[in-house]
């Protein structure tokens, strides 16, 4: 009501003003007519009544965005907080308002929900949508559509259907080592898929690839050594592509850094990154700073933030873990190498 009132006042001060503009070019001006005066006065009116409508939408998409962004906030904290129903019911809710700039977030953090709640048919359905989104607003090669085929392979993967999950990471494999190399996080995880999926896996060829591009302690090259020859049961499951499990024997045993950081990798897998990002962040809080599981949580923030497109802090925090192990093992020993050619590589000019 009051934003219709200010309308209706702008257009009147509109129309006062056209007129007395008209007027007093009528007296400048001689053989001005009074239909002239009415038609500038009319336009004055029409451009101003545009510049309020224009102004109300400005205002309007603001208020979106504000009530997006607090949806988002509210659900994270949820999240975080064990209420995956609560915050499925809020990201639903800003998606439904058009997400905006954060639609890619809100996407990948609803299909994690119903993960979380084992509604693995719905976040199949979220990330179809993602993906389906992005390959017609971007084209197939661009990142964000990458990053939701991985996305999607990941919950038919979880989902049970590993015919269709093994297709997707063959696909999205082949346009990752093409497009970005074998280093990249998403190149990682369409391989890790392609691995689980094969019927015969070989975890060991892609243990001594991630030994040789991130260094032996590196959360990728540790878990692909560790599933060659499994020793647990959430490994076991992990290496042969059953995520569900694996998250569930995982969850169970998430009270010490080691078991935080096997917890973290399997949710990555999942596609869950706040998920990992936080079980991370407390595998960091419980173990001292030079403690190899420690480091080993670092490393794997660092590939959560890539994994997020957050390169300007994940160079940050590769900075410090190379400074991490140049202390805990010397300036030239090969985990300090290692980390310093993954800052290299991914400070390295385009």
């Amino acid at each position: 009501m009051r934003r219709r009132r200010d309308g209706v006042l702008t257009v009147l001060v509109a129309l006062v003003a056209g007129g007395t503009i008209a007027c007093l070019v009528a007296a400048l001006v001689d053989g001005l007519g009074p239909w002239v005066l009415a038609v500038v006065a009319l336009l004055a009116a029409g451009v101003a009544w545009l510049k309020w409508r224009e102004v109300r939408a400005r205002r309007a998409e603001r208020r979106t965005e504000d009530a997006v962004h607090d949806l988002y906030t509210d659900a994270l904290d949820r999240a975080g907080r064990g209420d995956h129903a609560g915050a499925a019911t809020r990201l639903a809710g800003a998606l439904r308002r058009g997400g905006g700039d954060l639609t890619a977030e809100l996407q990948q953090c609803l299909a994690a929900a119903h993960l979380a709640l084992g509604e693995t048919g719905r976040a199949v359905a979220v990330w179809r949508e993602a993906y389906e989104l992005n390959q017609r607003e971007q084209g197939d090669d661009a990142p964000p559509t990458i990053a939701a085929a991985n996305g999607l392979a990941a919950a038919l993967l979880t989902h049970g259907d590993r015919a269709a999950a093994a297709a997707r990471y063959r696909d999205t494999l082949e346009r990752c080592r093409r497009l970005l190399g074998d280093a990249d996080p998403e190149t990682v995880a369409a391989l890790n898929g392609v691995t689980r999926t094969d019927p015969t896996p070989h975890h060991d060829t892609v243990a001594a690839l991630y030994e040789d591009l991130f260094g032996p302690s590196h959360p990728d090259a540790r878990i692909a050594r560790r599933q060659s020859a499994p020793q647990d049961p959430a490994t076991a499951h992990l290496a042969t592509g059953d995520l569900r499990a694996a998250r569930t024997l995982s969850e169970q045993a998430a009270t010490t850094p080691p078991a935080l950081n096997d917890l973290a990798m399997v949710l990555r897998e999942q596609r869950d990154l706040m998920g990992a990002y936080r079980a991370y962040e407390r595998a960091t809080e419980l173990s001292d700073p030079l403690d190899p599981h420690h480091l080993a949580a670092l490393a794997g923030l660092t590939r959560i933030m890539l994994l997020q497109g957050d390169e300007t802090n994940a160079t940050a925090a590769l900075t410090d873990l190379a400074e991490a192990y140049a202390t805990r093992y010397g300036p030239h020993h090969p985990e300090t190498t290692a980390a310093r050619r993954n800052l290299a590589r991914l400070t390295r000019p385009a």
